[in-house]
């Protein structure tokens, strides 16, 4: 397999443009022109012809050195790693590799990777081109490995504040009635990771970091050094490992995994990778009623919610409604998209159930949610028609919900 560096001149025969930058200037050690704070981690996933995608990590450190990274998604032995020296100059940064030299243009929060003749690609996949500087990530919540059916083999993380620290507690499913792995301990942050000593010797350390995924969506789990990666399995049975990616998957009434009510469109824009953030055009029952959607995906193509804010065309707009598409994420109290009618009315006081053309609406001001079943679920007699009410007790017990809606800033 070629690295991305070998593929470059030949991606952006096909899709460039012109871009007034003279290449000369790169070697001058001037620095003018060169923008505030642009040192940092940057991330996004670039187009690949024979897999989902390459994600791509690229660091620059302010020593003037860099370490990029580069994993073709579901590829065997398809992670490569550089390290070297960077120069800026004019807002360009070049990447001093082995191979060949790369290059970046220096935007507002991102950087925009150009041909070896400083030119950037145009057309569909022009946008995917990018990479996104990391913000700070908000570590506390409950994570778990990604499962697609409820009795699926799963491992749980929990992070707390533990006052100026964290405290990190680690759990899987049980295998023969016991636990299958399990640790807990504290972990301190640092140049915006989460570390822990997980050695099990008095006078060794073993580091153990807890990192933003490449999406955001969660936090990958690993040793900083590779070698001792053996020793996340010493808290595992049957050959398990701590070590993996958790997806922060707790629902809310104010937040679903790591959006909150406070989420912009511009702030999603920023965080997630575009190849696993799709827009659509939503309707409303009215011709006029337009909606941007926003739909979630993991890297492997599962589609976890959709995001829509109130009005369409405007990024700055917080999301008004997610829609839940994955049983993964749930309420603490189990409430998912595949739940029933039981199941809800178990776990919260349901504030009032409301019909209109197809479906009855349960609603939970508790955690600001809806859910609608679909008329066919219900029997005859399960509407009151002297009072106008939905007869609550003629609802089946099993009746399934087929959407699972959380209301936000109306």
């Amino acid at each position: 397999m070629k690295k991305i560096s070998y593929i470059l001149p030949l991606l952006f025969l096909l899709l460039t443009t012109a871009c007034q930058v003279n290449k000369q200037n790169i070697t001058d050690e001037s620095s003018a022109n060169i923008p505030p704070n642009y040192e940092g981690v940057y991330k996004g996933t670039f187009p690949c012809a024979d897999c989902p995608g390459i994600e791509s990590k690229l660091t620059l450190n302010k020593d003037k050195t860099f370490v990029y990274e580069q994993t073709y998604i579901n590829e065997i032995d398809g992670h490569f790693t550089d390290r070297g020296n960077y120069t800026v100059k004019d807002n360009i940064v070049m990447l001093q590799e082995k191979n060949a030299p790369v290059y970046f243009l220096i935007k507002d929060q991102e950087l925009l990777l150009l041909d070896n003749d400083l030119k950037p690609a145009e057309g569909a996949l022009a946008p995917y081109y990018k990479l996104k500087k990391q913000g700070d990530f908000i570590y506390p919540g409950k994570y778990e490995t990604f499962y697609e059916k409820e009795e699926e083999y799963k491992q749980t993380l929990s992070i707390s504040a533990k006052g100026e620290n964290y405290q990190v507690d680690f759990s899987a499913s049980k295998v023969k009635g016991r636990e299958n792995c399990h640790f807990s301990g504290t972990a301190w942050l640092e140049n915006g990771k989460l570390w822990a000593n997980i050695s099990t010797e008095e006078n060794r350390e073993v580091l153990m970091y807890i990192a933003p995924t490449h999406d955001n969506l969660g936090v990958e789990v690993f040793t900083a050094d590779f070698e001792e990666r053996f020793h996340l399995m010493r808290y595992c049975r049957g050959g398990s490992s701590l070590a993996g990616d958790y997806i922060k998957n707790t629902i809310t009434a104010d937040n679903i995994g790591i959006v909150t009510t406070s989420t912009t469109i511009e702030d999603i824009l920023h965080t997630i990778p575009l190849t696993q953030l799709h827009k659509k055009i939503g309707r409303g029952e009215f011709a006029d009623d337009i909606y941007d959607d926003y739909e979630i995906w993991t890297r492997n193509n599962q589609h976890l919610f959709t995001l829509t804010p109130k009005k369409a065309g405007d990024s700055q707009q917080k999301v008004e409604r997610v829609l839940i598409q994955s049983p993964f994420f749930k309420t603490a109290r189990g409430i998912h998209c595949n739940s029933t009618y039981q199941d809800i009315d178990n776990a919260y006081t349901i504030t009032e159930i409301l019909p209109d053309m197809e479906h009855i609406i349960v609603i939970v001001d508790e955690i600001n949610a809806s859910f609608s079943i679909p008329k066919t679920e219900l029997p005859e007699g399960w509407w009151n028609d002297t009072a106008k009410t939905v007869n609550r007790n003629k609802i089946p017990a099993d009746a399934q919900i087929d959407n699972f809606v959380l209301w936000w800033n109306q």
